[in-house]
């Protein structure tokens, strides 16, 4: 089987290879052979991890081989072949070997190097030594997926492939530093899946999220080379500080401890701010218990290695209490984070040396713009609206900051317009375009991904993680196929990687145009009933339930294929959410044609409505055999079927009555990709850029580098622009061109998201596809994951014309534009039509 070697990364250019044979060559390592049985030697004085991370890889040769390797800090207690791990700079590293430190004190790094100790009774040495305590383990986990141990073996039960003999071929390098500084996660919204999977299947013993179920979560994070969370905190969980194991863990595996957005300096609100002996959580009105509050947190946790969140929001995701307006709030801000720097000055050390993260999330951006007099060290942490389009980016101005900036991202959420928490559909071709455009910003400190329940977003996350910790291997559109392939062929093998791959991609297709959890076009806060779709039911529906029906038959004949061992993971990972986004789309899918026939054929629509009962109870039926089935019920409790229990999770009503359900459209006269244009003038070099699996055609066009600065908007000479030659074989009466495009938002504050529209030689017309806050705009946006915006061209003449498209701001991602009568009903979907 191919092992899970992710080339993207800039590490795995040492080209550690796995041998079956045995070789006296000088850069072969025996392992495990009739021979060798390999000893592992970890730093006495070194910090817990050491021991920790020599332990596991003892536990993963074992894993492949069958035979676990002793582990001592006693060099001359063992004899053969040893893997010595520690700190470069520590005297048993340097015992073996003077390690070049060709990037001095490089964050998180390590060097791998084989060697022949001149004396003692070790007779070939595989020394790991790291920068820095994550740098050695990073070292170390990268051996463990060398010999074939994903970092999901646990995870998503992912076995690896048994070898008598085990051998590495070893080149000696110094590894690269991650270019995000710190890449987490945070754990959100687990009220339905991992804290009732901890409290009663993994965790009994402490009914909760603790510190048994962290040492997995954070050996997942190092085994991904990530170094950072957000605990969970929502009310079902108690706050991390509760259990004082949770903290003991996290200093034993080096994991960066923060808080989210609405968490200052490392509390919980939710849990330990009690409104009856403290008040209200006010600094206008309460400021003494409040400061006393955060102090008491700083103290208890002075010694931990923390990422402090400053400022102040409500108690769980709200507002600011006491503010009566923006200038009130922004100017009681100011005076917060002074406060909380003096507290970290009194207690840690010198604030300008803490980490310290100031997150722009939903109304804290309006008081950021308003006027903030944020201290420069402080990390800009933007974020996304929650559906995966960052809000802002720095501008040239932030982007001097010493404090740089950062990215908090979703891929997972509970809210308005409706929650995402039952499966993970967020396209990787969205996260790479929307995190690189971060990182080409100067967002390169800190990432963190809201990964919800953590399962089933396992993909997602070693995406994000893989994306942060070397942005630049992933420069290229279609860059995350490779990357998926990669993944799959790691698990599931070389010979079924592809295929595997290609089933994954057209379920993220699938969902870019509506996600499983919105096929209910129901919205939440407040909860409203569930309405018919708006496929259309004469193509678009049948079209939509092939396409699924296709990848429902392509798992069935995939699953015949896969190993034994490897059916739990094929489950989780592949099975389950396909599965599961087939059933809740057909679901509604013949819904609509039950409606549509209700009345002309009541036997047909008794026949749908029996279909939408089958399919309920499937997705039930693979909810139970995750959670009682698979891995002999070790993930009982994690997987819920209905989060939130809203409408969508239910059997729908079949009929309708006060809702049209004849839902047709005329084909446009013209439907056209924009990457489809007859010329592109003033362009630089390298652009317009397809991004490979964005929009409804899946090559939407990224116009100009993120930097760019806006073209004018009334002086259109210079302007790179797209040409479109167009021949009309027929009149048209109050035409109109729609133009759609990913709905994403200004790159900075300064600009908008404007293109100009030039129907041959008529006025220029400027389109804008920015929205304001959670106008219904964005919300009609984010839930059909696209933007529309229209104008007038008033009657169209038989013959040759030309379209042009002026490039003004640089976020626009055009992906399609279509040509039709005013008042024409469009498809849902992107239907490429020219005229006949």
């Amino acid at each position: 089987m191919k092992l899970n070697v992710l080339r993207h990364i800039a590490f795995s250019l040492c080209m550690l290879q796995i041998t079956a044979a045995r070789s006296q060559a000088t850069n072969q390592f025996e392992l495990v052979t009739d021979r060798q049985k390999v000893s592992i030697v970890y730093d006495k004085d070194g910090v817990a991890l050491d021991s920790i991370a020599a332990h596991l890889l003892a536990e993963d040769i074992e894993r492949v081989s069958g035979y676990l390797p002793t582990v001592t800090t006693n060099q001359n207690a063992i004899s053969g072949n040893a893997i010595v791990i520690g700190n470069q700079a520590s005297d048993l590293i340097q015992s073996f070997s003077k390690v070049s430190k060709p990037q001095q004190l490089a964050w998180e790094s390590y060097s791998i190097e084989l060697i022949k100790p001149k004396n003692g009774s070790i007779t070939n040495a595989l020394l790991i030594a790291g920068t820095d305590a994550r740098g050695t383990a990073y070292g170390v986990f990268d051996i463990s997926e060398k010999i074939g141990v994903s970092p999901w073996y646990w995870w998503a039960d992912v076995v690896p492939t048994k070898q008598k003999e085990l051998t590495l071929e070893i080149n000696s390098f110094q590894s690269k530093s991650p270019k995000v500084k710190y890449r987490g996660i945070f754990l959100n919204d687990e009220d339905w899946g991992l804290q009732p999977w901890a409290a009663h299947t993994f965790e009994p013993e402490t009914g909760d999220i603790g510190p048994k179920t962290y040492a997995k979560i954070f050996e997942l994070l190092l085994r991904l080379k990530a170094n950072a969370i957000w605990p969970a905190m929502h009310p079902s969980t108690k706050a991390f500080f509760h259990y004082p194991g949770n903290l003991k863990m996290a200093e034993n595996y080096e994991i960066v401890l923060g808080s989210s957005h609405a968490e200052p300096m490392l509390r919980n609100n939710v849990d330990e701010w009690d409104h009856e002996t403290m008040g209200d959580f006010n600094y206008f009105s309460n400021k003494k218990e409040v400061l006393k509050y955060w102090e008491d947190r700083v103290e208890e946790a002075q010694n931990a290695n923390g990422i402090y969140t400053v400022g102040m929001r409500g108690v769980h995701d709200s507002g600011m209490a006491g503010a009566k307006s923006t200038e009130d709030a922004a100017n009681i801000l100011n005076q917060i984070i002074q406060d909380q720097r003096k507290l970290l000055q009194k207690h840690v050390g010198n604030p300008d040396e803490i980490p310290q993260v100031f997150t722009v999330y939903k109304e804290v951006l309006d008081l950021y713009e308003y006027g903030l007099e944020l201290p420069e060290d402080i990390t800009l942490m933007w974020t996304d609206d929650n559906y995966g389009y960052i809000r802002r980016l720095s501008n040239a101005e932030e982007r001097q900051r010493s404090g740089g900036s950062g990215v908090y991202y979703h891929a997972s959420y509970w809210g308005r317009p409706h929650d995402y928490l039952w499966l993970s559909t967020t396209h990787p071709a969205l996260i790479r375009e929307e995190l690189l455009k971060a990182y080409d910003t100067g967002a390169d400190k800190i990432w963190i991904l809201n990964v919800g329940d953590l399962k089933p977003a396992e993909y997602t996350m070693q995406f994000f993680m893989d994306l942060a910790f070397d942005p630049e291997s992933f420069r290229k559109p279609d860059s995350y196929k490779q990357h998926m392939t990669d993944f799959y062929e790691g698990i599931f093998g070389s010979d079924l990687g592809a295929e595997i791959s290609s089933l994954r991609e057209t379920y993220y297709d699938l969902a870019w145009l509506r996600k499983p959890e919105f096929m209910g076009w129901s919205q939440t806060e407040p909860t409203r009933p569930t309405h018919l779709t708006e496929f259309s039911l004469e193509e678009e529906n049948p079209q939509r339930r092939a396409a699924y029906r296709q990848l429902e038959h392509k798992v069935q004949e995939l699953t015949n294929k896969i190993d034994d061992a490897q059916q739990d993971a094929w489950f989780q990972l592949v099975t389950y959410p396909i599965l599961g986004a087939s059933a809740m789309n057909h679901k509604y899918l013949y819904r609509d044609l039950a409606s549509f026939n209700a009345k002309q054929n009541p036997e047909l629509m008794q026949n749908y409505q029996d279909s939408i009962a089958l399919k309920q109870q499937q997705i039930q039926e693979l909810t139970k055999k995750y959670n009682t089935q698979i891995a002999d019920g070790k993930w009982n409790k994690m997987m819920h079927s209905a989060p939130r229990n809203l409408p969508v999770y239910k059997i729908p009503d079949a009929v309708l009555a006060d809702e049209e359900v004849n839902r047709k459209y005329s084909k446009p006269v013209i439907s056209r990709k924009v990457a489809d244009f007859s010329d592109a003038a003033n362009f630089k070099e390298g652009f317009p850029q397809e991004l490979t699996g964005l929009g409804y055609s899946k090559t939407a066009l990224q116009l100009t580098p993120v930097t760019q600065k806006a073209y004018s908007a009334t002086d259109f000479t210079g302007n790179p622009v797209l040409h479109y030659d167009i021949n009309l074989e027929q009149s048209l009466d109050n035409a109109v061109l729609t133009l759609t495009a990913v709905p994403n938002h200004p790159i900075t504050g300064e600009q908008q998201l404007q293109i100009g529209v030039q129907w041959d030689d008529q006025a220029i017309q400027i389109i804008d596809f920015k929205t304001q806050g959670r106008s219904a705009d964005w919300k009609t946006n984010v839930l059909r994951n696209q933007a529309r915006a229209s104008v007038n061209l008033q009657k169209l003449n038989p013959g040759k014309h030309q379209l042009k498209l002026i490039v003004i701001d640089p976020g626009v991602l055009p992906d399609y534009f279509t040509i039709s009568a005013k008042h024409q009903p469009l498809p849902y979907t992107f239907q490429p039509q020219e005229t006949p």
